[in-house]
């Protein structure tokens, strides 16, 4: 198979952002995701149509009068083309030996003719008429070795047949793009859906483009490109526009019912608002049809926009809202499959505000992530003398809020301050170590307050809560500074520890003068109450960046690798834009790394991950085929090993062919399963070579 896919970014969910080579002379590539328009005779003798969507980039055909050098070269010279057949493989075949020289030179790329009858008399007459169109197929694509093919895949009502469609792809290498002509076609399959997708993940080359069709509108959209769908096809809102129905995007309305347009494309403003009246006019039918198109493209470039600049995942949880199959499907995809979709998720999104909406966004993938990476990770500082419990707050990170600098006022009053481990209580996060504040997503979610706590949140925040509770020798004492279901959360913590709990008194709020006066009170009470054995450690560890900085570095790497990393002579700066702190070692004179605002993540040094990547147990490596990186990307077929466990965006280091030096660091682009299920394509972006 000639180049095709190339693989650019990973965002949230399954969603990926690419761009496709249809033909190895093809000028331009076009770029994923993206929404395919169908070309047809009524629309090609329509002005108006070349007008508002001749610019497209991507065109579906099923009539051979097209593919022509004067309509592909000269009319829509900037576009990508997918022939669709729809007829027989025997003048399918005809096709492609004539027009040999388009499929090899031009932008267009054929699909596989799917012809098994729509109505089928049980599974085994599916599967013979399965087998007899996997052997016309293997005709062709034998016959035509030299050139990249499409094929359709339909599941009817058997979705354990896609296994008999991933035994055939993988035996044809010129196989490159799968048409899911049926998979949409009902929600109410979710699961189907959801198991089908995965099993393509998981069984088949990861640059496969993946494209849906069938009964699609234009609200799937969002969803579909969370679920990894790289071109959608919008031929079915042609045939809604001649049942004369109108897409709102929202949902697909009765024209008869549209009495004040909400869409000011070129068609509602002009032509389809005078025709509203008009009963049976062809006019309108053509109307509608230009306006559900142009509605469906500029929605996927809304899509497109929110995927490469905002909160993907608040898009399409937004969006789902209109569609209660959407939301189931999140929710299992969520809560049954988040190993298989944490393998491809993008889980650091810079510079973006992140929403969470309620029920629907307390288990997406990066939220979920986080607080099991914090579980996993997070080790109590061996000289902790107290715990302190506060709330969260809207501004981030906390401790830059007007009510935790109060809190501070209080606790820095103690010169054994560095000794006391303060916990902040939130929703849907959990608990979340102060040293912890500054990372993805702690740093930028956004949360709407009312003081009422669900029974979902208060069983998130306090399962983390006891997790890391039970970590803490069970002698030292708890303060809980705390008010509402915060303070529920501590009492739920309460019975399931054996740490001893004391509450401050609260006049009226949290921060006003008698409340912290209480809160200081008890800290007086109670900061000694647990004895510690003489250690001199935490000396190096009373400055709160540094301790911050250990904590974010075991979340990263593992517990303990930190210590490794972490010593005497530790300083930071901070750059004149105020964006990172550069991490240094005063004794050895090297650099170490650098902590990023907007990421929250270390990236380490090739100086600072030597003191850590030669340990047996360290994980975050992959092995390049040679002694020496050129450029700032490391491709697959540099690959020779890597750890099973990486995962996008990662900070990883890359070592030499016999593994005995570090040549490059870089940040994962992609994560293990792809580089295991993949020959081609990005997988490390790479920010120091040696």
């Amino acid at each position: 198979m000639s180049f095709f896919f190339e693989l650019l970014k990973n965002r949230i969910g399954f969603s990926r952002i690419g761009r496709i080579t249809l033909t190895e002379n093809a000028k331009d590539p076009f770029y994923t995701p993206n929404n395919i328009i169908p070309i047809n005779k009524p629309m090609m003798e329509n002005l108006d149509f070349i007008e508002n969507c001749g610019q497209h980039e991507v065109f579906v055909i099923k009539d051979e009068i097209y593919l022509k050098d004067e309509f592909i070269h000269e009319m829509f010279k900037d576009s990508g083309f997918l022939y669709l057949h729809t007829g027989a493989f025997k003048k399918y075949s005809i096709i492609l030996e004539n027009k040999k020289k388009i499929f090899e030179n031009d932008n267009v790329i054929s699909i596989l003719p799917f012809n098994i009858p729509t109505t089928i008399i049980n599974k085994e007459f599916f599967y013979d008429e399965l087998h007899n169109y996997f052997e016309l197929s293997s005709n062709i694509l034998n016959k035509f070795p030299h050139l990249n093919f499409g094929i359709t895949i339909k599941l009817f009502e058997y979705p354990e047949l896609i296994e008999e469609y991933v035994k055939f792809i993988k035996d044809h290498e010129n196989i490159c793009l799968l048409n899911l002509a049926d998979l949409f076609d009902n929600f109410v399959y979710f699961r189907t859906i959801i198991k089908t997708l995965i099993t393509i993940k998981n069984e088949l080359d990861n640059n496969l483009v993946l494209m849906a069709s069938g009964r699609l509108l234009t609200n799937f959209y969002p969803l579909l490109v969370y679920l990894g769908i790289d071109l959608i096809d919008s031929s079915y809102l042609i045939y809604m526009a001649s049942e004369n129905f109108y897409d709102s995007i929202e949902d697909i309305i009765p024209i008869y019912k549209m009495r004040f347009l909400p869409c000011n494309c070129v068609v509602c403003r002009k032509k389809l608002n005078k025709e509203l009246e008009e009963k049976n006019s062809i006019e309108k039918m053509n109307y509608l049809c230009y306006h559900n198109l142009i509605s469906a493209t500029n929605y996927m470039r809304k899509t497109i926009q929110y995927l490469h600049t905002e909160d993907f995942r608040n898009f399409v949880e937004k969006s789902a809202f209109n569609d209660t199959y959407f939301i189931s499907l999140l929710k299992i995809l969520d809560n049954y499959h988040y190993n298989e979709i944490e393998c491809y998720s993008k889980m650091i999104q810079k510079n973006k505000e992140i929403n969470s909406l309620g029920p629907s966004s307390h288990n997406r993938p990066d939220f979920k992530r986080f607080r099991k990476k914090v579980v996993e990770t997070f080790q109590p500082e061996s000289w902790t003398k107290l715990i302190v419990l506060f709330p969260c707050s809207a501004k981030k990170p906390y401790s830059e809020s007007r009510s935790h600098q109060r809190f501070y006022s209080i606790l820095r009053k103690y010169s054994d301050f560095p000794m006391f481990q303060e916990i902040i209580l939130t929703s849907p996060l959990g608990a979340i170590p102060r040293q912890l504040e500054n990372i993805y997503p702690v740093n930028c979610y956004d949360i709407s307050v009312t003081g009422e706590w669900s029974f979902e949140e208060l069983r998130i925040a306090s399962d983390m809560l006891i997790s890391l509770l039970k970590k803490f020798n069970p002698h030292i004492p708890i303060i809980c500074h705390l008010d509402g279901g915060y303070r529920e959360i501590s009492k739920i913590a309460e019975k399931e520890v054996e740490n001893p709990f004391y509450y401050s008194e609260l006049t009226e709020n949290l921060t006003n003068y008698s409340s912290l006066n209480n809160l200081q009170q008890l800290i007086d009470q109670r900061k000694d109450e647990y004895s510690l054995k003489e250690d001199s450690e935490n000396e190096i560890y009373t400055k709160t960046w540094t301790r911050k900085f250990s904590k974010i570095l075991d979340y990263q790497f593992g517990s303990g690798f930190s210590k490794d990393i972490i010593g005497e002579g530790i300083y930071y700066a901070k750059d004149k834009f105020n964006t990172k702190l550069t991490i240094f070692d005063s004794k050895q004179k090297v650099k170490l790394g650098s902590f990023k605002f907007d990421t929250g993540k270390i990236r380490l040094t090739i100086q600072g991950a030597e003191r850590i990547a030669f340990k047996s147990d360290f994980s975050k490596y992959l092995v390049f085929d040679g002694d020496k990186i050129r450029g700032n990307t490391l491709f697959r077929p540099g690959i020779i090993n890597f750890n099973s466990d990486l995962l996008p965006d990662e900070n990883v280091c890359i070592f030499n062919r016999s593994k005995d030096k570090i040549v490059a660091m870089g940040d994962m682009i992609v994560g293990s399963q792809f580089i295991k299920n993949s020959s081609s394509g990005k997988v490390v972006k790479l920010y120091e070579t040696r």
